[in-house]
């Protein structure tokens, strides 16, 4: 059962609408599913009599009554058109997935009798599944055949009520039990289920008797007409559900209906299938009894799972062409138990199955190196957006039981071990590259982090993307320190502003170490640098700040700007005239050795 794709969501049972004129519906509303597909009911005419179905003679019989019922017992009745058809579609009337599908053919038609199931007609009372696909049942009918006489072999020696097979009164009945390992059969020491109810429904779906189940999990209906029947068994408990059909070969030992709580019609009469006579420990007044109508019921079982994504974009909503991620996925009990364990496989999917209801939560951890997670609940599809803290890993507590956010019904998975699933909790990851080092004062100057050197705070930390975007700001520590943390692979450039008065950047790139060198320009930006797999975590861009008498370019040399000095008195400084001196004999100097050259 791998998969968030979002399997999609749908209801647990699949449902129909009736649209053929003369339909009647009844006022009642269960919600069907927008997937149910179409049911169609066909009657023909056997008008040849050979039990057969054949399209160049068999005719289309308009005016057959039928009767649809769902597990809840809403029906929708109509009758066959001129074509011998009645269609059911989706309709939020039924509450849909199998339905019990009865056919009676009317006073105004008393000339016609059913056709028995052959190989291309289906009995006038059925069950019928729409569940994931369209479904056609086909019926007959015949003008003036008679159902069949009791066979002779069939057994006359009852011991009480009527001697005569044809009157004598009938019983059904047997058990139900918890089938706590889902197996379909009663196993030695699985419990009765108490307190269930259990119907008796006629050929139209018509409720005809009702009890419910003893402590000791038996139910029966004693004194019934002999007939065709279905029992339908409901009020399952919640978070329980019916185990699955005919899985023993033992019509006494295994659960007959299916989950809708309905069984195959059966017929109470001698001779006919799991029918014998009573005996003193079946405790009924009835001659007759089938005894092999058992249901089981089983726990729901549920699972959860979906995806670990490579959010891309950052945006914390899964795209299509965002890849897989992998990390450890660990199913917690709401109080932090670890209940199970499991790794995400290569396309990022992770399921935990087979669990019982209850409250759960995920850890997800083991992230790959330079990963983290992405935005929390960023979407409005559950199926979509990420679920694990961005801090933790974990997700919040979910619920898994009937009627809880987010469960459709399994798919993929085996349907004895799973029921119900999530398929919503995801976790996004985004790439986790880092950039940073420090600002200091560059007491000498020499554009080198020396061991008298500090850092200096509230310098103002800006970060650029490739396309001259500001994607982060910060302001250094008291330390001089500052970081970025999560970001994407690509290229950046850093700009360092707002410098206390009376300091400047330092020369850039002045030592042989770029791990203590300053980085910044005279303007306070970096170079581009690149993040990524090959430098995922760089802690080398710094700022050296000094001041203007301390100065030096990249080369070392003292640069220090040339002012005009003035004495302390507001006079020209004294060293002014020495150097005036100097240049005037340096001229008058050049001037005599030109005049020399020019008597020569």
């Amino acid at each position: 059962m791998l998969h968030k794709r979002r399997l999609q969501h749908s209801g647990a049972a699949l449902a129909g609408l009736v649209t053929l004129v003369g339909m009647v519906l009844l006022p009642v509303s269960a919600g069907a599913a927008p997937t149910d597909a179409t049911l169609t009911v066909i009657v023909n005419r056997d008008v040849d009599h050979n039990g057969s179905y054949g399209s160049d003679v068999d005719q289309p019989q308009p005016g057959i009554k039928i009767a649809v019922t769902d597990a809840g017992g809403r029906r929708v009745q109509g009758v066959t058109d001129r074509d011998g058809r009645f269609v059911l579609r989706a309709n939020p009337r039924l509450k849909g997935g199998r339905y019990f599908v009865v056919a009676k053919i009317p006073d105004a038609l008393a000339t016609l009798t059913p056709v028995p199931q052959s190989s291309t007609f289906q009995p006038f009372s059925t069950t019928v599944d729409v569940t994931s696909q369209k479904q056609t049942v086909r019926m007959g009918v015949a003008v003036g055949r008679k159902p069949p006489e009791p066979a002779e072999s069939q057994p006359t020696n009852v011991s009480r009520a009527s001697d005569r097979p044809g009157l004598a009164p009938f019983a059904v009945g047997d058990l139900v039990w918890m089938d706590n390992n889902r197996s379909g059969i009663q196993d030695p020491g699985e419990a009765p289920a108490s307190g269930i109810s259990v119907q008796l429904l006629n050929v139209d779906g018509e409720v005809v008797a009702s009890t419910v189940s003893t402590p000791s999990g038996r139910y029966v209906f004693d004194n019934v007409s002999a007939g065709t029947y279905s029992v339908r068994f409901a009020g399952v408990p919640k978070d329980f559900r019916l185990t699955p059909t005919g899985l023993g070969g033992q019509p006494g030992s295994d659960s007959d209906p299916d989950f809708s709580g309905v069984t195959p019609p059966f017929t109470l009469s001698v001779g006919e299938p799991n029918v014998r006579p009573t005996t003193s420990a079946d405790q009924v007044l009835a001659t007759y009894i089938n005894p092999t109508i058992d249901a089981g019921l089983t726990p729901l079982r549920f699972g959860v799972g979906d995806r670990v994504w490579l959010d891309l974009n950052s945006d914390g909503i899964q795209q299509t062409d965002e890849p897989a991620g992998s990390t450890a996925v660990s199913l917690l009990s709401d109080t932090g138990d670890v209940v199970a364990t499991t790794n995400t496989d290569a396309t990022g999917r992770y399921e935990f199955s087979n669990l019982p209801s209850g409250k759960y939560r995920l850890q997800f951890a083991g992230l790959p190196a330079h990963r983290a997670f992405t935005l929390r609940t960023a979407g409005s599809d559950p199926a979509l957006d990420s679920d694990a803290d961005p801090a933790t890993g974990r997700t919040a507590v979910f619920t898994l039981a009937q009627g809880a956010p987010n469960l459709i019904p399994a798919t993929d998975a085996d349907a004895s071990s799973t029921d119900f699933e999530n398929q919503t909790v995801n976790a996004g990851l985004v790439c986790a590259y880092s950039v940073g080092d420090r600002v200091f004062r560059d007491v000498n100057g020499d554009g080198v982090f020396d061991a008298g050197d500090t850092g200096i705070g509230g310098i103002t930390v800006q970060l650029f993307d490739s396309e001259s975007h500001v994607r982060a700001t910060t302001v250094t520590s008291e330390s001089g320190h500052y970081t970025f943390y999560r970001l994407a692979a690509g290229d950046y450039r850093i700009r360092f502003s707002k410098v206390p008065d009376g300091l400047r950047f330092t020369g850039r790139a002045a030592g042989n170490n770029p791990a203590v060198d300053s980085d910044a320009d005279h303007d306070g930006w970096t170079s581009f640098f690149s993040l990524g797999n090959d430098n995922p975590a760089d802690s080398s861009i710094d700022a050296g700040l000094t001041t203007p008498a301390n100065y030096r370019d990249a080369a070392g040399a003292n640069q220090a700007p040339v002012e005009v000095a003035l004495s302390s008195a507001g006079g020209v400084a004294p060293q002014i005239p020495f150097a005036g001196a100097a240049l005037a004999l340096a001229g008058a100097g050049c001037l005599i050795v030109a005049r020399r050259r020019r008597k020569l």
